[in-house]
């Protein structure tokens, strides 16, 4: 679907209306709702589109189309609460050995919403900062088994939802620089202290959220299924908050330090374009058009068939390397494709020998 077309047109305007960047307004007679239905839920803003069509009164859609939406919406919603209750009691079992739980992405981008509950998010990604290896040996206390196998994060199952416990906030493997980030983005969360509500969960800093959400878009862009509307919703809430004086630049500074200034702009652009009607460059359309013609991979439990996967996503998105400036196609094959055949484990204290 090409990014200036009708049906992208509508989806940005109930984007635009369900967060409050604009009054809810008429809308074409022509839309066409099967097509704005399906690329919303592909692009993961299904439950927040539907917020946005239910703002307007009489806007034509079929009934039938929108009380199956408005379930869709209920089913996201739930799925939501479930994870939300179990990171507010995985945050209470930590809590009892001291442990503060610092929550990433998901619903640390989510309490910028309306509603927190319509951004969807598939597990639930914690860091604990020193107390890593303590908070596996809490849960397996009472009777969770913990995944150690990959070098960034342990994972396992909490109350039915999917946990990945950070060790590492970004790949640091075989990379000097992402070394660097992982340093600087912990040195964010240490001085985080505001909680989610009457919880035990910590949201980090505006500044961390700001630079960990571009440092791991890039990774999805690169090597992965490539990033969503959802991600460029995450941005342009976080792009409007109030934050401390100098934090802007500082992010921006950072973004030019560690090769990432480019595809910032380019991300920025977007969401420019997508809730606030401005100028699209060439490279602008180029990204927007990529965000919409996002695929699905599927993953592979081969270990050898799923490198080579990789391998063939570098090679699919080779034109991506130029918006980075000390990334390339060669480096990322050995740090995501070569160097996977050649895994070992990396210890917290690897970070202080480089």
């Amino acid at each position: 679907m090409k990014w200036d077309s009708p049906s992208v047109q509508v989806l940005s305007q109930l984007l635009r209306i369900a967060l409050g960047k604009e009054e809810p307004s008429s809308l074409p007679n022509d839309v066409n709702w099967q097509e704005v239905y399906n690329l919303s839920l592909k692009q993961g803003v299904g439950a927040i589109v539907c917020d946005g069509m239910l703002a307007i009164k009489d806007c034509g859609i079929d009934e039938e189309l929108k009380y199956k939406w408005m379930g869709q919406s209920m089913v996201i919603e739930q799925k939501s609460k479930a994870r939300w209750r179990a990171l507010c009691q995985l945050a209470e079992l930590f809590a009892q050995h001291g442990i503060k739980t610092n929550v990433l992405k998901g619903f640390s981008y989510a309490s910028f919403y309306p509603n927190p509950f319509h951004r969807p998010s598939s597990d639930l990604d914690i860091c604990l900062l020193d107390d890593f290896e303590k908070g596996n040996q809490v849960v397996e206390k009472v009777g969770i088994d913990v995944n150690r196998s990959e070098s960034k994060h342990s994972h396992f199952t909490f109350n039915g939802v999917h946990v990945e416990n950070h060790q590492f906030c970004v790949g640091v493997k075989g990379s000097k620089v992402d070394k660097a980030i992982d340093l600087f983005l912990k040195s964010l969360l240490e001085t985080s202290e505001c909680t989610l509500g009457n919880t035990n969960v910590i949201k980090p800093n505006w500044l961390f959220n700001a630079f960990f959400f571009m440092c791991h878009a890039r990774t999805h862009f690169l090597i992965e299924e490539g990033i969503t509307l959802k991600n460029v919703c995450d941005w342009a809430l976080l792009k409007d908050c109030k934050v401390e004086d100098g934090d802007r630049e500082l992010f921006w500074t950072k973004c030019d330090e560690f090769g990432l200034m480019k595809f910032a702009s380019a991300i920025d652009e977007v969401a420019g374009f997508v809730f606030g009607g401005n100028h699209l460059s060439d490279l602008g359309g180029r990204l927007l058009q990529d965000i919409l013609s996002v695929k699905t991979h599927k993953h592979n439990k081969n270990k050898a068939m799923a490198h080579l996967n990789i391998l063939r996503m570098i090679w699919e998105n080779r034109w991506k390397y130029s918006l980075f400036s000390d990334t390339t196609p060669i480096n990322m094959f050995f740090k995501y494709g070569y160097g996977f055949f050649f895994e070992r484990n990396i210890s917290q204290y690897d970070l202080k020998e480089w």
